[in-house]
């Protein structure tokens, strides 16, 4: 019997499963708070059992899944991310009367599944289900939207074109590196062991190509805003936030930890300059902040190919703490705006709108300035040593251009962070002094236990940089035997 049909981690189980039975439950009758009651039961037994294996890992032969620290510690922040997401939609899903609001856990669901499965794959058939498995479920996310129906719409069309277009470059890289490997483990094609030298470098940058798009990289980007502005705030959260998690993920699994190949560097470089600068100058001109959040998420993604591109002793910490306060911030902003939302449908998102937020709303403007000076690394936020760590990384390998651009983009980035408080911190406009804020404690709730974990997390930095990446990734060769070696990358030593 294949290894593939022994090997599967518990999370790969418990999620479908549950995703499985929440759908009979739509089928057999439809109830909003049963609905939700079984998506956060599934998301936290998910949880639970996420450092789990149906069966015992067995060394050597072809594998579709593998389970290791990194894939345990990027589910987790996917799984955890979700919940928290699911938390920001349950008062505005169950106000929705009109339109049933079931099929909104559901997607959520089978996004989360789809992101859980690209960080645990090691095959190049898994990671394209799960990709699409998300890809699929963002667009229906994007599009639930009842009260605003043709933003939705427009913003999930333009989402499902340019992901169907990326998704087909990416498939067409996929083939062309098992055409020239004859296999399907998620590795690079070795140009050096092929009969056609041409053939992996362009299977190579195809699969990045697809992959940049995912993460919105510059010039990959521009889809970002305008499908995050079209979202509701929390479905916005979620593309601002689980996605990313798991395509650099999977990214990290593709190359491994060690050297890049050599025809990647100045490419690499660029895209690294322009999605840091590019990010952050889009940012400038917005004023929805929904859309300054997604400018900001494209040059966060900036900063992460930076410590991506430095492979070393500090690079494993740097992703780490790096992942975690990029998750915790972003959601405590969203977390923000959606506690900020007013009765008469006001989604929060006009930052012209946050005038006078310290006078009415103190504690939840404080927390908000928090998120948004962590984001701009600024202590005492946990952004501060995240970025410290990702500079620390070009120090290491001497990137003095990628080290000035990551400068004057923080800087950048500090300008608008700080309008937004500055305008928080104006007094209010007459109209707008009457507080018809809704009554959403468990979100003002989920907002303080977010700040505490960006205050705790810049205190006590050294309890969350841990070397959690896998090891470094062997290449394909062409043509291999009829079972694929796949290297061993459970562990890493401390």
């Amino acid at each position: 019997m294949l290894i593939h049909d022994l090997f599967l981690p518990l999370p790969l189980v418990v999620l479908p499963t549950g995703t499985m039975l929440l759908l009979l439950s739509i089928t057999w009758h439809r109830s909003a708070t049963r609905s939700f009651s079984l998506a956060l039961l599934t998301l936290l037994l998910t949880l639970a059992f996420t450092h789990h294996r149906l069966t015992t890992f067995l060394h050597g032969g072809t594998t579709f899944f593998t389970e290791d620290l990194w894939a345990d510690y990027t589910a987790a922040l996917i799984l955890l991310s979700s919940l928290c997401i699911l938390g920001l939609s349950w008062r505005n899903i169950a106000r929705d009367t009109d339109q049933p609001p079931d099929e909104y856990p559901l997607l959520l669901l089978l996004g989360t599944l789809g992101a859980v499965t690209m960080v645990f794959s090691t095959n190049y058939m898994s990671f394209f289900l799960g990709l699409e498995i998300l890809s699929l479920s963002l667009t229906g996310l994007v599009a639930f939207r009842h009260h605003h129906i043709p933003a939705a719409s427009e913003a999930a069309m333009k989402y499902l074109i340019l992901s169907g277009f990326s998704s087909a470059i990416l498939l067409f890289g996929i083939g062309l590196a098992y055409t020239a490997t004859g296999s399907l483990h998620f590795a690079p094609p070795d140009p050096a062991n092929n009969a056609i030298p041409g053939l992996p470098l362009a299977a190579t940058i195809m699969i990045l190509t697809g992959i940049f798009f995912k993460l919105s990289a510059v010039p990959f980007h521009m889809w970002m805003p305008d499908v995050m502005e079209g979202a509701s705030v929390p479905v916005a959260a979620f593309i601002a936030i689980v996605p990313k998690i798991a395509v650099f993920s999977a990214l990290i699994r593709y190359f491994g930890t060690g050297d890049l190949p050599p025809f990647l560097h100045g490419t690499l470089s660029a895209i690294i300059i322009l999605t840091i600068l590019g990010g952050n100058l889009l940012a400038l001109r917005q004023t929805n902040l929904t859309r300054l959040l997604a400018c900001s998420s494209i040059a966060h993604v900036g900063y992460l190919l930076m410590a991506f591109y430095s492979p070393g002793l500090i690079q494993s910490g740097a992703v780490a703490i790096y992942l975690i306060a990029y998750t915790t911030a972003t959601l405590g902003a969203f977390a923000v705006i959606s506690a900020l939302a007013t009765q008469e449908g006001t989604d929060g998102t006009n930052i012209a709108d946050w005038k006078g937020q310290f006078t009415k709303h103190p504690l939840l403007a404080s927390a908000m300035s928090l998120m948004l000076l962590s984001l701009a690394g600024i202590p005492p936020g946990i952004g501060f040593f995240a970025k410290f760590e990702i500079a620390a990384t070009g120090v290491e390998h001497q990137r003095n251009l990628l080290l000035a651009v990551l400068v004057t983009g923080s800087i950048i980035g500090l300008y608008y962070y700080l309008n937004i408080i500055r305008v928080m911190l104006s007094p209010a406009s007459f109209s707008s002094q009457t507080d018809n804020r809704r009554n959403n404690p468990e979100l003002t709730a989920l907002v303080f236990v977010l700040a505490i974990i960006v205050v705790v997390g810049g205190i006590f930095p050294a309890w969350l940089i841990r070397p959690v990446l896998p090891a470094s990734a062997s290449v394909n060769t062409a043509p291999p035997p009829d079972t694929t070696q796949e290297t061993d990358s459970r562990t890493l030593p401390p």
